[in-house]
């Protein structure tokens, strides 16, 4: 039974062409990519030094490559031992009256349990030595004061659970914890609060703040009501007040006039600061070019992996040798060899081919062709991608 993985020589860890941020998120091809990524990571290090967090609209075409950036991102923070704990979560299909409980129970519900618990029950320990202040100054609200000092400390983890879910603005019995809390939280200071006192826990004990990774953001547009609508404002007014949390919004947007509303009122957009807008451009023909040569030189087992990738790499997949089918494939010649499973002629013709549209010049667009031109080349019985192929790929669709 043919594979491709088999096929085509890939590295141990790679059944495809295609590459899936969510089992692949070290990986970020191309310079121009990778120039984005280190600017922001860059940022992010920055807004550390002050035990802060980052904040920033980026948005680009749709199928630009967002959700690979946002994870790679996440990826990256950890593997680098930047001061952030780094969580990556993605907006869902709201509806135009959606409460903001709906992303705020997301924030909460990402973070890890039993960090949440340590964090807690560390930072009071402090508070009882003097040597941190007291939640209620932090958040400035006596019922979510009282949730966090009495709910997050207890050894039962569905306590501890459900206080989470209260702080997130579910509605929870919470008699196990405090018997005259209020029902829910729905209002924006509260919300606020509930983070707030959150980063402040994680600062002062970790010395790190949390930074969120929002994918798909341009699902804010969905917030139409006007009840609702200024419900959101108020509250992302409230969040990126906070100095000690992170919040890099992911947004599938041509233009920046065409980002979520929310995120264009002036007191957001001063929160966020207006540089921290950042464009995702789509790629010309040597960014793509670069893209493909540095994705086919890291999948396919053709010698060392580029330096970058090594981190994102499993051991096995890091061998330098060239099997010998591959080496009969390509003639034992190092151009055929560098542009594999393409002949160089026809890798020539394919990048022409993706950057020529405006609907195909993405990175997307890139591995989805790729895929079809090397199952063509299988049902074909060859073991490489000639012209003829790339040709009869680009005829397709539209």
């Amino acid at each position: 039974m043919k594979t491709m993985d088999s096929w085509f020589f890939l590295r141990p860890g790679f059944a495809s062409f295609k590459i899936t941020p969510e089992t692949q998120p070290g990986l970020l091809f191309g310079s121009r990519e990778q120039k984005k990524r280190d600017y922001l990571i860059g940022e992010i290090e920055g807004a550390c030094y002050g035990r802060a967090g980052y904040k920033a609209v980026v948005f680009g075409d749709y199928g630009r490559g967002k959700t690979h950036l946002s994870l790679n991102l996440k990826f990256k923070s950890a593997h680098d031992g930047l001061g952030v704990v780094p969580i990556y979560l993605k907006c869902s299909a709201y509806t135009a009256k959606e409460p903001f409980s709906t992303l705020f129970g997301q924030f909460l519900r990402e973070l890890n349990l039993v960090d949440v618990r340590r964090v807690a029950t560390e930072y009071f320990k402090m508070v009882a030595d003097g040597k941190a202040r007291p939640i209620r100054e932090i958040v400035h609200l006596e019922d979510v004061a009282v949730a966090i000092e009495d709910g997050l400390q207890l050894p039962n983890d569905n306590v501890v659970r459900d206080t989470m879910r209260w702080l997130g603005g579910e509605k929870v019995t919470m008699t196990l914890v405090a018997a005259q809390l209020k029902d829910r939280l729905t209002d924006s200071r509260e919300f606020g609060a509930v983070m707030r006192g959150l980063t402040h826990m994680y600062r002062e004990v970790d010395g790190k703040v949390l930074l969120y990774f929002l994918d798909e953001a341009e699902r804010l547009e969905n917030i139409t009501h006007i009840d609702t609508y200024a419900a959101w404002t108020a509250a992302f007014r409230e969040l990126t007040e906070i100095e000690g949390l992170g919040l890099i919004m992911f947004i599938g947007a041509l233009t920046r006039n065409a980002l979520p509303t929310i995120l264009l009122s002036d007191e957001i957009m001063r929160r966020v600061g207006v540089a921290n807008y950042v464009e995702f451009q789509n790629p010309g023909r040597d960014d793509i070019r670069d893209f493909l040569v540095e994705l086919l030189g890291t999948l396919v087992q053709k010698g060392p992996v580029p330096d970058v990738h090594q981190p994102a790499m499993s051991s096995e997949a890091l061998s330098e040798e060239v099997p010998e089918g591959l080496i009969e494939a390509t003639g034992g010649n190092e151009d055929r060899l560098r542009f594999y499973p393409f002949e160089p002629d026809a890798f020539e013709d394919f990048v022409e081919q993706i950057a020529a549209g405006d609907m195909s010049s993405k990175p997307s667009e890139a591995l989805i062709r790729l895929t079809k031109a090397a199952t063509t080349a299988m049902r074909k019985d060859k073991k490489t991608i000639d012209s003829k192929i790339v040709d009869d790929i680009g005829q397709e669709g539209f």
